[in-house]
């Protein structure tokens, strides 16, 4: 008599988690936040450390963008089932990025 033979297969699926539109749009921001700040940091640089109202508004509008990205990263860890590889990296980043605007914003008040 032919024993029967019995085959267990073990399947094992992974379902890939797609990442956070928060968070990509986090990272983005304080990708450009700090990209505005080393542009300004050169033309600075440049002249000598005078600069104009221009620079001080492009600043700003960089400090907006962190902060805005910073807030933005931090609500995007609460979707669920999604990779939060580029939520950590962007509020990171862009909490940085608030760091070092205000920072700048102090010494140029203090001077």
């Amino acid at each position: 008599m032919a024993r029967k033979k019995y085959s267990y297969q073990t399947t094992y699926t992974y379902k890939e988690n797609n990442h956070s539109g928060g968070g990509i749009l986090a990272a983005v921001l304080g990708g450009i936040s700090l990209l505005i700040f080393i542009i300004l940091a050169g033309i600075s640089a440049v002249r000598g450390g005078t600069g104009e109202a221009w620079l001080g508004s492009f600043g700003f509008t960089a400090f907006l963008i962190a902060f805005y990205g910073m807030i933005c990263g931090l609500r995007s860890f609460h979707e669920q089932c999604r990779s939060y590889l580029f939520c950590k990296i962007g509020t990171l980043l862009c909490g940085f990025m608030v760091a070092v605007w205000f920072l700048v914003f102090c010494v140029g008040l203090a001077s």
